[in-house]
């Protein structure tokens, strides 16, 4: 009998073939030793340049690699496809234009084994310019978090966003949250809840992943039907989250009050909205010492307009 893989690295990969060779090379060099206990599952989803080949060509160098083609042309399905053909006992994704640093995951296992978080999260390291690339590492020391402090850094966009690349997170809990058929914030949309279900949490700052931003990203070309993904996924958010972190979510709605409100074309999403910026015009919201001078600012700039 076959022994299960103990990580499953899922790689979704859609007309890379500029990439996803650097990205290979940096996964087999992150790995070393360590490709003996991993799988490595990559999803190509309707690729039409030479992305197929470069894929088959990998796969035939080493026999931990997976590969699945499919036609979704939407990353919630892919990613959770993924998830589905999967079998180790933890679960980390990279992006097929990513980079992840030389010798980083063959300690990351050691890590995963001898501990045996719920979670160990990184900080992504963003890049824009790749002659910056150097991989430059301190070396693994993370640091044990509690879930509420997991949560509020996760809210405050201090070291934690919802992305699910770069992540080590037990496969179990995948299998209680479904990756939705979303084509963006489809991490968004579980993080919360995932936060909420793991108890031994470990976040690792030096991050091993280089995250890099190209021209024409998400955060740069923001339409209609992605920001009303990020409506939901907040709704989602405040529906999965304690009550207690109530003031730190409203700082989400001010922001996309103040940077999409004009794009929401429902009336139902604007009332949404409003409502909650409202929210923010009470002495609890003003004395909160999580929240930000900036977002406390920002709930006063919009007192009269609402």
């Amino acid at each position: 009998m076959a022994t299960l893989p103990f990580l499953s690295i899922i790689i979704a990969a859609h007309n890379c073939e500029k990439t996803i060779d650097d990205t290979f090379d940096s996964l087999i060099n992150a790995l070393g030793p360590a490709i003996s206990e991993s799988e490595i599952i990559i999803i190509d989803d309707g690729s039409e340049d030479s992305t197929a080949q470069k894929i088959s060509s990998f796969a035939e160098k080493f026999s931990q690699v997976i590969i699945s083609t499919v036609n979704y042309k939407n990353i919630g399905m892919v990613r959770q496809h993924g998830v589905s053909l999967s079998q180790g006992k933890y679960i980390t994704m990279l992006d097929s234009d990513d980079i992840i640093k030389a010798e980083t995951l063959t300690p990351i296992f050691t890590f995963l084994h001898d501990v045996k978080p719920d979670m160990l999260l990184t900080r992504l390291h963003e890049i824009r310019d790749l002659n910056k690339i150097n991989h430059q590492w301190s070396g693994l020391k993370p640091e044990k978090i509690s879930q509420n402090e997991a949560i509020t850094r996760f809210l405050i966009h201090k070291d934690l966003q919802a992305h699910l690349i770069g992540q080590f997170i037990k496969r179990d809990i995948y299998i209680e949250n479904k990756i939705p058929p979303m084509t963006c914030y489809e991490d968004f949309y579980i993080f919360p809840k995932m936060l909420t279900q793991a108890t031994n949490i470990y976040f690792q700052f030096d991050s091993h992943y280089y995250y890099i931003k190209r021209q024409g990203s998400l955060s740069t070309s923001l339409d209609h039907d992605k920001i009303k993904n990020l409506l939901t996924c907040t709704i989602k958010m405040e529906d999965d989250l304690p009550v207690k972190f109530r003031h730190l979510i409203l700082c989400h709605w001010l922001d996309i009050y103040l940077k999409h409100y004009d794009s929401l074309t429902e009336n139902d999403h604007r009332s949404i909205v409003k409502k909650h910026v409202v929210m923010t015009h009470s002495l609890g919201f003003f004395l909160n010492r999580h929240v930000r001078f900036s977002y406390k600012r920002k709930a006063l700039s919009t007192l009269w307009k609402n």
